[in-house]
């Protein structure tokens, strides 16, 4: 696995839910088919190919795993949480923070600008630009992905302009998480209809995304996010990028994306395929991981399979899926582990032990159907009850050949315990829309883990988006509310533990790894730092041999 330990993410740009979406919705999609021109392989500027087109670069829009890694480097937040020892921690007079300092009081959280740094048309950064940026998460009828990092705001007052005062409805370990959300400048934007607000790069009438103040390292300089955005250096940032541009690529197809890589056409690319992956290291690329920040698993829908409302034959499932020859078939060793519930190592002290030992126990899975039920009366291989089949669909992402792959495998694991699995290939956003309506029997997806512990999006309100298995448990959700009244992050972290714990008992998915994220980038590209809170983050600090001083 990437090594861990201390190391600086990209602040709390991420919230819990954008997060989730970031991961679900890096699909590929764009063209993609513009060559590199030759400046963009010299020099100061660098090209970047990614897998998925960003959907904006306002951090409060963000949505896809783009906007994120790129947000914080055009429009940074009031903090920079840099993840060390399995937590995230809030430096005081972080360089990437626009707040010199923060107070907490209760429910009350004050910052305090910075008042050296200025947006890059010579505008002071506000109080205002704080109070604009979060009426905006808060605005329901926008509906914003990040929209649950208001949620518990009750107010924010501006005793003078270099003061901003959160009023919570209570206090919560996650307050300055939730605050983090990089600041957009109300002195432009708030002269946009409210309504732009629903996703893109909004800007006034007659303005061009270049326009458009930042207080980042870079600047917009080109927005064309189904081929490619370009990002120019911000003179007048406090810290400056050291390259003139960055050009993000959008190369859906992998195989491309390496032999660009290999070419140097690219400067640096992202993976999905661990083997392209190997292959580009292979290349001579240095191979780096973003450690631990997803997640594979296999929902299993109860309401669409009466089979799969039993938890013992939930369990069942599980313990046939033989996760340790997955990962080696997939040829994931060294970038990923097995899973058995909502936190992996990146959270180790939240991560208790397996509810079942082993994880693969096919002789305990077949005692679990027998005693359900499910038996194979007619020796025909495939188990059944009330004459019913024990057989399942299972809905997997076309065009993910890791998740394809997968479902193969598993199909072949769980036929060995009686069970008959279909696999329906469904186009990604066609079947995340079904996992959020819940029409499926079960599905193999993935989530992107969030840098905050707090998992209740997905496994408190059954009739929450993300709680995709509609899970209703009250010793769930009792430990949930007993974590969220916490006002100290440690002290919250045994109640989610024990959310964690609870969650893998109730087996609602087939939890089946943790994967690293890899990134490849080339021998004369320097400063790149990644570590659990993506790449985007230290983007500034990137720099050419040919650049360096």
């Amino acid at each position: 696995m990437a090594r861990r330990g201390t190391s600086s993410g990209r602040g709390v740009t991420i919230c819990r839910l954008a997060v989730v979406l970031a991961c679900v919705g890096a699909i590929g999609c764009g063209s993609g088919s513009d060559r590199a021109g030759p400046d963009e392989a010299v020099g100061r500027t660098i090209a970047i190919g990614v897998e998925a087109a960003a959907t904006t670069v306002y951090p409060p829009l963000s949505a896809a795993a783009l906007d994120f890694e790129l947000g914080g480097a055009v429009f940074p937040g009031l903090n920079f949480g840099v993840w060390e020892a399995g937590a995230l921690t809030y430096p005081m007079g972080h360089p990437s923070a626009l707040a010199r300092s923060w107070e907490l009081d209760g429910a009350r959280l004050t910052y305090h600008l910075d008042t050296s740094r200025r947006w890059s048309d010579g505008a002071p950064i506000r109080a205002a630009d704080v109070q604009f940026t979060f009426d905006l998460l808060a605005d329901t009828t926008l509906a914003l992905p990040l929209a649950s990092v208001a949620a518990r705001i009750d107010s924010i007052t501006a005793p003078d302009d270099s003061t901003a005062v959160f009023h919570f409805a209570s206090a919560y370990p996650g307050m300055l998480f939730d605050t983090g959300v990089g600041l957009l400048p109300s002195h432009v934007l708030a002269a946009v209809d409210r309504s732009g607000f629903m996703g893109g790069l909004p800007v006034p009438d007659g303005a061009a995304p270049s326009d458009i103040p930042v207080s980042g390292p870079f600047r917009i300089g080109e927005w064309r996010p189904e081929d490619r955005i370009v990002l120019t250096r911000n003179e007048n940032a406090s810290a400056p990028a050291r390259l003139e541009r960055v050009v993000i690529r959008v190369i859906p197809d992998e195989a491309t994306r390496a032999a660009e890589l290999a070419a140097g056409s690219l400067h640096a690319a992202r993976f999905n395929s661990f083997r392209l992956a190997r292959r580009a290291g292979a290349d001579g690329a240095r191979l780096l991981a973003v450690p631990q920040r997803g997640y594979d698993y296999i929902a299993w829908n109860g309401a669409a399979h009466p089979a799969l409302a039993s938890v013992e034959v939930r369990q069942a499932l599980s313990l046939g899926i033989d996760r340790d020859a997955l990962i080696e078939a997939l040829d994931l060793t060294g970038f990923a582990e097995p899973a058995w519930g909502p936190y992996g190592s990146l959270f180790d002290r939240l991560r208790a032990p397996p509810p079942h030992e082993p994880l693969f126990d096919p002789p305990t899975a077949r005692a679990l159907l027998d005693a359900s039920g499910w038996v194979d009366a007619d020796g025909d291989g495939v188990r059944e009850r009330d004459d019913r089949e024990l057989a399942i669909e299972l809905a997997v992402p076309s065009g993910n050949d890791r998740r394809e792959d997968a479902a193969e495998i598993i199909q072949s694991q769980l036929a060995d315990l009686g069970v008959r699995l279909t696999i329906r290939p469904t186009e990604f956003n066609a079947l995340f829309g079904q996992l959020l309506a819940g029409r499926y029997e079960a599905a193999l997806m993935g989530w992107q883990v969030g840098l905050d512990p707090d998992i209740s999006g997905f496994w408190g309100d059954p009739a929450a988006p993300l709680n995709v298995v509609e899970l209703d448990d009250p010793d769930v959700r009792a430990a949930i509310e007993a974590a969220l009244g916490e006002t100290d992050g440690r002290a919250a972290e045994p109640h989610w533990r024990s959310v964690g714990e609870r969650v893998a008992a109730a087996y609602p998915y087939a939890f089946l790894w943790y994967f690293d994220l890899p990134l490849a980038v080339a021998s004369d590209l320097r400063g790149v730092e990644v570590d659990a809170g993506g790449w985007g983050a230290g983007l500034g600090s990137w720099s050419l041999d040919s650049t360096d001083p």
